[in-house]
């Protein structure tokens, strides 16, 4: 029986390499490359962070491949994030999916350009110092987490928070929102967590609550007027 050897047998050789290697990367998960944020998305995220008061994201990194500046490890503190995470196609075309910035000392506002990332399904932006209000540009987004736990926000809570019909969780709690909670959120259909205590809410919960077949935590105190 003959061996290969001499050129051959090396060819064979990185043949193995190239292909094991391919095999680890399927099997595993790993991309070897991983995809970029489209310029309107990026232009997106320096707006946001404008608008927030964030000044530490470094944009000559790819928000993308999970360097520590755009994912901070989480660690065992509840209270504090620095997590961008995306979704690629294909390796090449990624979209932002989700910004947790938690207890990160923010001074800002809500952000209005979030609205401008096409596939943002969570932001949870708790334990800062956000001022104003939600920003109407909100409406047009399609999340299905929204905590703003722990900030300074004022004002009514928005009737249209009712439109963003595919929120599941919608964490308010821990403001300064005032007024009567709208009976506008009795149209989340797909709420199953709905958090507003320690704020300053009037009047009764609104009866259209009770069509959230869905809900399964609901923890409200609402102030009745004198």
């Amino acid at each position: 029986m003959s061996m290969m050897n001499g050129p051959s047998s090396r060819l064979f050789f990185f043949f193995m390499v190239i292909l094991s290697t391919f095999l680890f990367l399927q099997i595993t998960g790993i991309q070897a490359q991983v995809g970029l944020l489209p310029p309107n998305e990026v232009d997106a995220l320096r707006q946001i962070a404008k608008q927030l008061g964030k000044v530490d994201w470094n944009f000559s990194l790819n928000p993308c491949d999970g360097n520590p500046n755009w994912r901070s490890p989480w660690g065992n503190n509840a209270q504090y994030s620095n997590v961008v995470n995306c979704t690629c196609s294909s390796g090449d075309v990624c979209h932002v999916v989700y910004i947790s910035l938690k207890g990160q000392d923010l001074a800002g506002v809500l952000p209005p350009s979030l609205a401008k990332l096409p596939s943002i399904k969570i932001i949870d932006l708790s334990y800062n110092y956000l001022s104003g209000n939600i920003p109407n540009e909100w409406e047009s987004t399609n999340l299905e987490k929204l905590s703003v736990t722990g900030n300074r926000l004022n004002g009514s809570i928005p009737t249209f928070l009712g439109n963003i019909t595919t929120l599941g969780y919608l964490g308010l709690e821990n403001n300064m929102f005032s007024g009567k909670v709208p009976a506008e959120l009795g149209k989340l259909k797909n709420l199953n967590r709905l958090v507003l205590t320690a704020n300053n809410l009037t009047g009764k919960l609104p009866v259209e609550l009770n069509s959230l077949t869905n809900l399964t935590e609901l923890y409200a105190h609402c102030t009745l007027p004198s």
